[in-house]
């Protein structure tokens, strides 16, 4: 077994102790989840504040960890315990101060051993994740194999070092997304990953309920950029009111895109704007069909060119990876669709995930389409919004007011902030349901089945847990 660390490594990296090991134990991958436990896996047990994962210690033994974290805390309320566990299994346990920031530590120390890897980050408060997946789909039509990248939504303080810990030695390029729920959490993961290149999507409002103005979010954000050296780059949209504020103390090259940014600076061409089916423009005269719809793409798309032109790739591999885009499941994805009525109807569904910024694009990019039938917005409950969330719903009815919509259903307790601005103004054409229960659903779909018609779009958004897509499955063939 070749292990990802040595065990005189992964010791010193994450500042612990051994109860009874020897330098011939290894790991060959890491978890924290034990249900996810194989042989020579590094068990991490985290300790939350509903659950300590240390009491899964027996499981991961009998599924086969070989190197196991263990806080000092638990190993001083029964030593005895794990050192008869760790003699007994051949397990080697390692005592730290707080498991979760050894894991961050053992990722650092991993990723300092890939010297030559070219490492790029990206966050922002809505598309980091179709960003991410432009990046890759790019850089993967030029390098191949040779990318690494963060698989689905592995992008926390959990999620990156996990990440990492898939890197190899064919690897050259590394695309990371960086997620965030609380203080600090991006710079702790940016000292994991120390990234050459950094994008920043846009400084919104997701998250405002934790950190409490945009101004804290950008704060937060920019230290995704705290390890830029000389020789890289940091991007940022050149119409965020934040874009200064994030570069302010960047020491590589300070990179705006837009679509502001004149041609000649970026290369890029606007053509049209193709509606539902997408974007066409050019990039140094190659015409690109960018099959994803709405503005934020486009201006999403316009950073994934610039960094890629920065990172010396060729325009031919910056069409082939664009018009290449996978569809990513629940975010914005549009598809021609069936009713079980037989009306042949076009759904826009964006169930992953929900915010004020994300919410507004979405309303007013399929207002702003031409050439469809009636609109049914079905919209559920922004979650994560604290004190705020009473105003950010109101003002998705603001957002309404000066739309184009022929219905809108809404969904959720904090939605009765949305209806109350559509009753204060005399719109009638909305249906309400404070739950999201199987019932409401049902009843929704029917009424979905009864209005739509041949041409129609219904667009489904809302957080994640609203579970919205149920309605998708009820409604179509």
């Amino acid at each position: 077994m070749i292990s990802l660390l040595t065990i005189d490594e992964l010791v010193k990296a994450v500042k612990g102790k051994c109860l009874s090991c020897n330098k011939d134990y290894g790991f060959e991958s890491v978890v924290t989840d034990s249900r996810n436990v194989v042989k020579n896996s590094l068990f991490v047990p985290l300790i939350g504040e509903f659950q300590n994962g240390h009491k899964y210690i027996p499981g991961a033994i009998e599924k086969g960890a070989s190197v196991i974290f263990v806080n000092k805390d638990e190993v001083k309320k029964d030593k005895a315990l794990y050192q008869k566990l760790a003699a007994e299994n051949n397990v080697c346990f390692v005592a730290v101060k707080n498991t979760l920031h050894a894991l961050q530590d053992a990722a650092e120390a991993y990723v300092n051993k890939f010297p030559r890897l070219v490492k790029i980050s990206i966050t922002g408060s809505c598309g980091k994740t179709t960003t991410k997946e432009m990046l890759v789909s790019v850089f993967k039509a030029k390098f191949g194999d040779k990318v690494i990248y963060t698989q689905g939504n592995f992008n926390s303080e959990t999620g990156l070092p996990l990440s990492v810990f898939n890197i190899r030695e064919n690897h050259e390029y590394g695309i990371f997304e960086m997620g965030m729920n609380r203080v600090n959490e991006i710079g702790e993961i940016s000292k994991v990953l120390k990234s050459k290149y950094g994008i920043i999507t846009n400084i919104g409002t997701a998250h405002i309920g934790i950190l409490g103005s945009r101004k804290n979010i950008a704060i937060e954000k920019r230290k995704s950029f705290n390890y830029i050296p000389k020789d890289g780059a940091a991007f940022v949209p050149f119409e965020d009111d934040f874009a200064s504020f994030c570069l302010k103390c960047v020491k590589g090259k300070k990179v705006l895109f837009g679509k502001s940014v004149d041609e000649k600076t970026s290369g890029v061409k606007f053509i049209k704007n193709n509606g539902l089916k997408g974007i066409t423009f050019s990039v140094d005269g190659l015409e690109v069909n960018l099959p994803l719809s709405g503005d934020h793409n486009f201006v999403n798309a316009l950073g994934v060119v610039a960094l890629a032109k920065e990172c010396g790739i060729e325009k031919e591999f910056i069409k082939k990876g664009l018009e290449g885009m996978a569809k990513l499941s629940g975010r914005m994805e549009i598809e021609d669709s069936v009713l079980k009525s037989g009306a042949k109807i076009t759904l826009v569904k964006d169930c992953y995930n929900a915010n004020p910024d994300s919410m507004t694009k979405v309303i007013e990019f399929v207002s702003d389409v031409k050439e469809t039938g009636k609109k049914y917005f079905v919209l559920a409950d922004m979650l994560e919004l604290g004190e705020k969330s009473k105003e950010a719903h109101a003002g998705i009815g603001s957002v309404l007011l000066n739309s184009d919509f022929t219905k809108v259903i809404l969904v959720g307790k904090e939605m009765n902030a949305c209806v109350q601005v559509l009753k204060e103004n005399n719109i009638t054409a909305y249906e309400y349901y404070e739950t999201n229960s199987k019932e409401n659903f049902t009843q929704i779909a029917q009424n979905l089945t009864k209005l739509c018609q041949n041409g129609d779009v219904i667009v489904f958004k809302g957080s994640h847990s609203m579970a919205l897509e149920n309605i998708i499955g009820e409604v179509t063939k």
